[in-house]
């Protein structure tokens, strides 16, 4: 049995359980709620209390600043440009992308500082 069959268990079927090893529980079975239960019956049986999983490190972003973000915008603009000239319609949504891309980025700046 494992922890995760003993939480499964109703209440009643945990009794059960813990009658079988009335001698080596503490206290009296029938006034335990679920959660003491468990805890009882994984001490008896032997089961090892498991960890919960650490939790993830953030990765820092580098984050770029305002002016060069501008620059990159105005760089896209002229890019766009030269797609329309050419007519290039797949290259001009890209770059349209990217530019409202950036320009979302610039106002979490704002907003962030």
């Amino acid at each position: 049995m494992e922890k995760k069959d003993l939480e499964k268990m109703p209440i009643s079927k945990l009794r059960d359980e813990a009658m079988k090893y009335k001698d080596q529980i503490s206290g009296t079975i029938h006034e335990m709620d679920k959660p003491q239960l468990v805890k009882a019956l994984m001490e008896v049986l032997g089961i090892k209390e498991e960890e919960p999983p650490a939790e993830k490190v953030k990765k820092i972003k580098i984050v770029d600043d305002k002016t060069s973000l501008k620059q990159k915008i105005r760089a896209s603009k002229r890019d766009k440009d030269e797609a329309l000239k050419a007519k290039d319609k797949t290259k001009v949504r890209q770059i349209r992308k990217r530019i409202k891309h950036l320009k979302r980025k610039i106002k979490r700046l704002s907003r962030a500082a």
